[in-house]
């Protein structure tokens, strides 16, 4: 047996002298022969430095002819290196492939596209070239450009109708913007995001069939790329349709741009099967497994490939930038909607056990159980409901969820305020007093879960995520102990909780309004006057809201500036602001002696020179002996 190089004469001159050398000192001999020359021998092994074309040349004549062969990375067998696994460095590469032993070759078949060999991809359409490009495995700054690059691109991206005939299936008529076709799924960034399994098949090949709904579709894709590599799994990409199967041909109405390798093909007809078998002379790197024909999984999963009106609507005109939801996401959602905004027997019953939950948290000082009330609460679902009626302007929608709305907050002020006046306490706790004061963050904690909770109602697949959004939002919490404040006559407790529970349902309709518009439910021509009315309502509650937040910056100023101080040899701690105006600070203060009057009036002096005006005290001493 002889190991022989057969190489580009041109470009092995072109190698380092001293890596010339060592190739000949290494192989038995090095022919530099025109390849149509090059007499094969099955009883020799071959190692091919020629370029992608030349390679190809190389495969059409040893086919079914059990020759050996490993492949060197040639400056022009881009495509090689990439299907192979070939290391760039040629002496390493050229090492591994004489290291294998006789058992480890391997006997491989290629794919075709007619007569053509595929040595690494096909592509169709020019957007899943990004996504596929071995430019996702730069750093995160190296791929900002190919993000612009393809942000270019989807301006004029449009479905091309499309016939797909897979093995022995019935005859799919669909549409997509790309298709990707690849025999080795780790070979293209898009396709090791959805196939965790590094296994090849002499018999089968991989199909994905891009048909993205929406510009902001596919910007999610990409951004998921973007900012998580090309190594991440990430199986989110819901417009995207997956075949593993031995032959596929694809139709087409209009003219299609195949790209071969890189190289374009035009026509409105392509197939693609595996064929063609040779020894390969694999490199370590090479570590897929080719399995055996019984042992082949096929896979066809087309659940989202579009048909009928849905693929006549999206042919009809370019890609929009936001999807619009099908007549079967329509009827699905509205009608769950339409239940949510009717009050039912289970509706009170849950919003009598939360508020009874809630109180008794509140009560108890204990965050646990408030936190199994706002689970609990089913006030949520006629909000969301609310925001639909308000995007879309229906009036029966609008109205049943106010109903809905108003009488849970009826019958929880009911149950509220009669639990407080036979509970023997009146004391204020954490639980209360961090419910009296909102804030702009807490307009933001609601816009946030209004949105998350409007996405979950749209996807039946994270509705699960919904007990999250109700622990975030927090609707009955605040409406229990406004309902404790109305019942003490603490018109400050009332009146905060009151504002921290307006600001909570506001923001949610109108971050789920968003969400729903941005989802495809409603045009914006419809949803402009619910919009509007929405962000009035939400820019006005703002206004206390920014001045709570202003307060509670002041605060924490005022507490951070004293806490761990030091004035003449004593030390103030666990600093607390009791009220801002006028300005009570509670404060635990350290001696080393007791102090006398004129020790703490200097205390008190140099307090107000750092707040910046008069203060009161309440002062905790503490002696250190």
């Amino acid at each position: 047996m002889k190991n022989i190089v057969i190489a580009d004469e041109t470009a092995f001159k072109n190698l380092k002298p001293t890596l010339q050398e060592y190739i000949e000192e290494t192989v038995d001999e090095i022919i530099f022969d025109p390849i149509d020359k090059v007499e094969f021998l099955d009883s020799n092994r071959y190692y091919s430095y020629y370029s992608d074309h030349q390679n190809r040349l190389i495969l059409e004549r040893i086919f079914d002819k059990n020759i050996k062969i490993g492949f060197l990375p040639h400056p022009e067998a881009v495509h090689t290196i990439s299907g192979f696994k070939i290391p760039k460095d040629t002496k390493t590469a050229i090492d591994e492939l004489l290291q294998q032993e006789e058992e480890q070759l391997r006997e491989k078949s290629m794919l075709h596209h007619d007569k053509t060999v595929i040595l690494n991809y096909a592509v169709i359409g020019e957007i899943s070239s990004f996504v596929s490009s071995k430019k996702g495995n730069t750093s995160w700054f190296g791929r900002i450009p190919t993000f612009f690059r393809f942000l270019n691109k989807l301006k004029d991206l449009r479905h091309k109708p499309l016939k797909l005939y897979v093995d022995d299936k019935e005859p799919m008529d669909t549409c997509a913007t790309d298709m990707l076709i690849v025999q080795n799924a780790q070979n293209a960034s898009v396709s090791r995001l959805l196939s965790n399994k590094n296994v090849m098949s002499n018999t089968v090949f991989h199909a994905f069939v891009f048909a993205p709904r929406s510009i902001l579709d596919m910007l999610k894709a990409y951004v998921i790329k973007l900012l998580l590599g090309s190594n991440q799994k990430n199986k989110d990409f819901d417009f995207l349709s997956r075949f593993v199967c031995s032959t596929c041909k694809i139709e087409s109405t209009m003219e299609l741009s195949f790209y071969i390798d890189g190289e374009k093909v035009v026509s409105n007809e392509f197939s693609f099967e595996n064929k063609g078998r040779f020894i390969l002379i694999p490199g370590k790197t090479f570590s897929e497994e080719i399995i055996s024909e019984d042992k082949v999984s096929k896979l066809y999963q087309s659940k989202t490939l579009p048909r009928g009106e849905v693929k006549k609507q999206l042919i009809r005109k370019k890609i929009p930038f936001i999807s619009h939801a099908s007549p079967d996401e329509y009827k699905e959602l509205f009608t769950q909607l339409r239940e949510n905004a009717r009050p039912s027997q289970n509706y009170i019953v849950l919003m009598v056990l939360s508020t009874i939950l809630a109180c008794l948290g509140v009560f108890a000082d204990s965050s646990p159980v408030i936190i199994g009330a706002m689970i609990l609460a089913p006030l949520m679902a006629p909000i969301i409901s609310l925001s639909m009626g308000v995007l879309r302007q229906d009036r029966h929608l609008i109205r049943g969820s106010i109903i809905t709305v108003l009488s849970g907050m009826t019958v929880a002020y009911v149950f509220a305020i009669g639990l407080t006046f036979i509970t023997p306490i009146n004391n204020m706790n954490a639980e209360i007093t961090s419910r009296i004061k909102p804030n702009i963050i807490d307009l933001g904690i609601a816009v946030i879960s209004g949105a998350a909770g409007a996405y979950a109602y749209s996807k039946e697949s994270i509705a699960k995520t919904l007990a999250g959004v109700a622990i975030a939002v927090a609707l009955v919490p605040p409406l229990a102990v406004s309902g404790i404040g109305l019942a003490w006559g603490e018109l400050n407790v009332f009146f905060g909780a009151l504002l921290l529970l307006l600001t909570n349902l506001t923001g949610m309709v109108l971050a789920a309004a968003l969400t729903f518009l941005f989802t495809g439910y409603s045009p914006f021509r419809l949803a402009r006057k619910g919009l509007l009315i929405s962000s009035f309502v939400v820019l006005s509650i703002s206004i206390p809201l920014g001045y709570g937040f202003f307060k509670v910056v002041k605060e924490n100023r005022i507490i951070q500036s004293l806490n761990s101080h030091e004035i003449d040899g004593a030390f103030l701690h666990h600093v607390r602001l009791e009220q801002y105006d006028p300005t009570t600070i509670a404060l635990d203060i350290t001696f080393y002696d007791y102090p006398t009057e004129e020790e703490l009036s200097q205390i008190k002096h140099e307090i107000e020179q750092i707040v910046g005006h008069d203060v009161t005290l309440n002062i905790g001493i503490r002696l250190k002996r």
